[in-house]
């Protein structure tokens, strides 16, 4: 269902102190000086589209989820929407901390209009995708861990096969599998035809579910469009933000054990990345390549499980930038990896077009729709590179001819 965004704005009045309030209220003199949250917030998402919104903390993407999912009201304008809403906002939002996680679900039932038999059924659901046990279920959810309140909620705001879904950050909380589980749960309704706005700083996932987005900063729409134009503004915007921290990564460059900053997203992973090699004719992990040298790159896998897996691995530059990146998602047959043990996956460069300057690897393995990462390894294996041959520079080699027309 279509969420159409008009004129949005959103102020707060900050006082310096609490007595403020009331001393403004007595004396009819200002004590308060105005936060705008959100302003000039005018957009409109599609029915059954999937629309991602991105920008740094505070820029005002959560107030605009809590003004689309009706938690509060702006200053002005309006939201119009239609169909059943279910929202994913902060954690444990909506839930009453005394009462039992069986006692909020059946709140959020009754939130929902549902009663006798069709709010057995969503009790059911709703508890069944949680995988809680019943002991948990019975406890006060004031008891609950951050994992456990996110399973909870989402399976409650899920259970009723919303036609609108908001989800502020909720996937970063939780174990992988429930994490993968509740992706899969996303995009099961956005193939029923849910509209889904989706607020996460993980911008892979927002590039793997998004058909557009928005960037907001200070509360204004900075970019709006077409996801992978969206996220590359971003990224150039956050690239520039952060310049100042190129220093500490050309420390990482200079570390002579690379190993070591290969930190796995989690010890509990079924599969895990162990190790990346780079070979040229000169050796293994040479600390200089020449250009138009041919090299491979090996990658090394270590998978405990039986499940399908996805490797993407990525050239980068020390501020982080991408180079080039690919992964095995992409080969014409598109089928994952699988299979208990390990697994060499090998890619060569023949004759290495880059140009002179320091590089890294970035290693990622993600799950079979290519979405959830599961491990990863960034900023790895330094090496640089040199173009003694030639005068041109940049990054990469492009093949080019010089024509005189006159």
């Amino acid at each position: 269902m279509t969420i159409r965004f008009e004129g949005i704005e959103k102020t707060y009045m900050v006082y310096a102190r609490p007595q403020d309030r009331l001393w403004e209220w007595v004396t009819r003199s200002q004590r308060h000086r105005v936060h705008v949250a959100l302003t000039g917030i005018d957009f409109e998402v599609k029915s059954g589209e999937t629309f991602g919104l991105i920008g740094e903390n505070g820029a005002g993407k959560s107030t605009l989820l809590k003004i689309a999912a009706g938690t509060i009201r702006p200053t002005c304008g309006q939201v119009t929407q239609e169909g059943r809403v279910a929202a994913l906002l902060e954690l444990g939002a909506g839930f009453h901390p005394e009462e039992s996680g069986y006692d909020n679900i059946r709140f959020m039932a009754a939130l929902h209009g549902l009663e006798g038999h069709a709010m057995e059924e969503f009790i059911v659901r709703a508890t069944a995708f949680s995988e809680l046990t019943e002991e948990t279920l019975e406890r006060p959810v004031k008891t609950y861990s951050s994992g456990m309140f996110m399973r909870l909620a989402f399976a409650a705001a899920t259970a009723i096969d919303p036609d609108v879904l908001i989800v502020d950050e909720a996937l970063s909380v939780g174990d992988l599998h429930f994490q993968k589980k509740s992706l899969n749960r996303i995009l099961e309704l956005r193939e029923r035809g849910a509209t889904v706005l989706f607020c996460s700083h993980n911008l892979y996932q927002v590039r793997s579910l998004c058909q557009r987005a928005a960037w907001i900063h200070g509360g204004r729409i900075q970019a709006i469009g077409a996801t992978e134009d969206v996220v590359t503004a971003y990224e150039s915007h956050e690239r520039r933000r952060y310049a100042h921290l190129r220093v500490e990564s050309n420390e990482i460059v200079k570390k002579d054990d690379a190993e070591q900053s290969i930190a796995p997203l989690s010890a509990l992973a079924l599969v895990k990345i162990g190790g990346l090699t780079i070979e040229t004719g000169d050796g293994v992990n040479p600390a200089q390549v020449d250009s138009f040298q041919d090299m491979s790159v090996e990658i090394v896998i270590e998978s405990y499980a039986d499940a399908p897996f996805h490797v993407l691995f990525a050239i980068v530059r020390p501020d982080k930038d991408n180079v080039f990146g690919t992964s095995t998602q992409f080969r014409a047959e598109e089928k994952p990896l699988q299979g208990v043990g390990t697994h060499r996956i090998r890619m060569r460069f023949p004759r290495l077009s880059l140009l002179s300057g320091e590089y890294l690897w970035s290693v990622y393995v993600l799950d079979d729709s290519g979405i959830q990462v599961l491990d990863m390894a960034e900023l790895i294996q330094p090496f640089t590179v040199l173009n003694q041959k030639h005068r041109e520079f940049g990054v990469t080699w492009l093949e080019h001819e010089w024509v005189l027309v006159e």
